[in-house]
């Protein structure tokens, strides 16, 4: 994506000066720097006049996207008006696009030219192997034709069925599946068409899930086809959210468990597990919209549909994928990777699980999920996104606080044991020790809200033992924040209490201490001078607070002494106001012999 300075800056518009010249071909306006840009913003109108006003120019602009030689000969005409072409028809250029259906009130003898530019432009489609590269322009161009007049493209299709067998026969194309994606979806700008052309277009999906079905040793069309499906998956679930129901009775048609899940077990494909994953979660945001009273649809409410599929799904956890080639890890040991079809189907049963329906998790864990899920965690123990979607799934069935749920996991799969038995010293290096740790936190936590998961791990001797021994002891070093200190606050504290200080301090004594003690080793003057300046620093740190200190004191002695002050004052004034002795009467005489006998 480019930012367009030409919207914002004037720059000399060339376009003008090309296109006075009465000579000027399309190569010349190709040929010009910068010339893609002005055509594509400001000169987009008057570059659609010119090329209207000339249509033979528009056959060359066709010619260069369809035609392709194997050899390279030229690299203007093969590789630099081709791209410049297929970005210019692709810009959605409203006039190029309309002068293809439709004529000016005077078309001055081109009416014949103007009729055969789409023709042209389609004949692409008729060759039997096609350049992955032209394709790509090919694409370009005619998305942007669908996005703007898209009901009369169809309308083409509908008179000419050969233009659908074409597009099918080179669906193995991704630019061409891309194409037949935007037909069946049909997001198009055109207005004021009566026919929107569903059952022709539920017709194509039809036709291209068959082709799935039968042609399942391509990858390329699985591939392909499973991401049209994608896509209209999951824009069926953006349209619920905008009362669009036009998409969702093209659904009934994808909602086929049984054949994907097949496909994904046969072709260790990703595309078949992630259109079952969106089907899941497409079901569920469905019924969440409908209970909302937003929108009105056809679709089940339940997930019985993905019943037949459930009892398939743990033991193909444990099934070798054939499809990915072994490796050495770091430490020197052949690993067998999980694989990603795999890891797809893993997500599948987290989704499955994760919409907390008790018949889908009663199904799974008949068919030995959890002792599934127990297995792949030690083999593949360094495989975090595994020990993840694990955790997941198991949080999800506890929390769903079912006794025979609970007894399931807990009493019939021996959850507390099996992690007994692997949370220990010797596996203190593995990577699914972080798993084992996370679970049972979450066991310790869940048992404070539920009585009988509480039951079961105070009965069991052996796991008061492990939480003692061990998790306390690893929760004392991993749950404590470094220096007390939680990086993320609720809230920015004013200033550090006294321990957070005190741990800062600690640390930068030890710090200092450490490179004195070996200052003869110590030879980077870098290093030298960060040593020196934390020195300052704690010196500065430690002044700061003997001052505080100092002044704290200071504040404290004068408000003792205040204190003083005050008692006394209150002491004179209560005899002076309880005794009369003051109240003495006046001898003149004696009083001057006084002042006499001083002078």
């Amino acid at each position: 994506m480019f930012f367009n300075f030409a919207r914002f800056f004037t720059q000399p518009q060339q376009l003008d000066n090309l296109i006075a010249n009465p000579d000027c071909d399309l190569e010349t306006i190709l040929s010009t720097d910068g010339i893609l840009q002005e055509i594509k913003g400001l000169g987009a109108t008057k570059f659609a006049d010119h090329v209207i006003q000339h249509p033979e120019m528009y056959q060359k602009m066709i010619d260069y996207i369809i035609q392709f030689e194997e050899e390279l000969i030229d690299k203007k005409t093969q590789i630099q008006y081709p791209f410049l072409t297929s970005e210019i028809l692709g810009s959605q250029n409203q006039k190029l696009i309309d002068y293809l259906f439709e004529g000016p009130e005077e078309e001055n003898g081109n009416q014949q030219i103007r009729q055969g530019l789409y023709n042209q432009l389609l004949s692409f489609l008729e060759n039997d192997i096609l350049n992955v590269t032209s394709a790509g322009y090919f694409a370009k161009a005619f998305i942007a034709i669908i996005k703007k007049r898209g009901f009369d493209v169809w309308a083409t299709i509908i008179k000419n069925k050969k233009i659908l067998s074409n597009l099918i026969k080179h669906i193995d194309i991704k630019h061409i599946a891309e194409i037949i994606e935007k037909l069946i979806i049909l997001d198009t700008s055109q207005e004021n068409y009566e026919e929107k052309f569903f059952e022709e277009r539920k017709e194509l999906l039809e036709r291209i899930i068959k082709l799935l079905q039968y042609k399942s040793y391509n990858t390329e069309i699985v591939d392909n086809v499973c991401e049209i499906l994608i896509e209209i998956t999951t824009k069926s679930m953006s349209s619920l959210y905008y009362n669009n129901g036009e998409i969702i009775p093209f659904i009934d048609i994808i909602k086929k468990p049984e054949l994907f899940l097949k496909l994904a077990l046969q072709t260790q494909r990703i595309g078949p597990y992630q259109l079952l994953i969106n089907l899941v979660e497409m079901q569920s945001k469905e019924t969440k919209k409908e209970d909302d009273d937003e929108v009105v649809h056809n679709l089940e409410k339940d997930y019985s549909i993905f019943e037949s599929i459930l009892p398939e799904l743990p033991q193909n956890l444990l099934n070798q994928d054939y499809h990915t080639s072994n490796f050495i890890n770091s430490n020197r040991l052949l690993i067998q990777p999980f694989g990603l079809a795999r890891m797809h189907l893993l997500k599948l049963i987290q989704v499955l699980v994760q919409t907390n329906d008790y018949k889908i998790i009663k199904i799974l864990i008949n068919n030995r999920l959890i002792e599934a899920l127990k297995i792949i965690i030690l083999q593949y123990e360094s495989n975090n996104q595994i020990h993840s979607c694990c955790d997941k799934i198991f949080r999800a069935i506890i929390d769903l606080n079912q006794d025979d749920f609970t007894n399931d996991i807990f009493e019939n799969s021996h959850l507390l044991n099996y992690i007994i038995q692997n949370h220990n010293t010797e596996n203190t290096k593995k990577g699914f020790i972080g798993f084992m740790t996370s679970i049972s936190n979450y066991l310790e936590d869940k048992s404070k809200q539920n009585n009988k998961i509480q039951k079961l791990l105070r009965i069991n001797e052996q796991w008061q033992q492990f939480i003692e021994n061990i998790l306390n002891n690893i929760n004392s070093k991993e749950k404590p924040f470094l220096c007390n200190a939680n990086p993320r606050p609720s809230q920015e504290p004013d200033v550090l209490d006294e321990q957070e200080t005190d741990n800062i301090l600690n640390i930068l004594r030890k710090f200092n201490n450490n490179f004195q003690k070996n200052d003869k080793h110590v030879i980077n003057n870098e290093n030298t001078e960060g040593v020196q300046r934390n020195t300052e620093v704690l010196n500065e740190f430690e002044q700061d607070t003997q001052d505080q200190e100092e002044e704290v004191q200071n504040e404290q002695d004068q408000d003792l002494q205040n204190d003083d002050q005050e008692q006394d004052d209150i002491q004179v004034n209560q005899e002076y106001n309880e005794n009369y002795f003051w109240k003495l009467d006046v001898n003149e005489k004696l009083a001057q012999e006084l002042l006499d006998n001083f002078e």
